[in-house]
């Protein structure tokens, strides 16, 4: 594999991977502070924080896949 397919395959897992982790961080740490509310038959509830929390902590994970795959695929080969 060159650096060329490696860095290819880097951009394509960014935009899957990192841009859809970055909102689920993003409405992770807004549902942790308590201002998510959602309707449910009828009632309106808030979201738990612990959520919140496991949305961050799945996000996190999610935005060290395209890390791991450029360290893998692209660093320390030359061109």
């Amino acid at each position: 594999m060159t650096r060329q397919t490696g860095i290819i395959i880097t951009v394509v897992l960014v935009v899957l991977v990192a841009c859809p982790s970055i909102f689920c961080c993003l409405f992770g740490a807004i549902s942790t502070t308590g201002q998510v509310p959602f309707t449910m038959n009828g009632q309106t509830t808030q979201i738990p924080n612990a959520v919140g929390v496991v949305l961050v902590c799945l996000s996190l994970i999610g935005l060290l896949v395209p890390v791991a795959s450029w360290f893998f695929l692209v660093k320390g080969k030359t061109a």
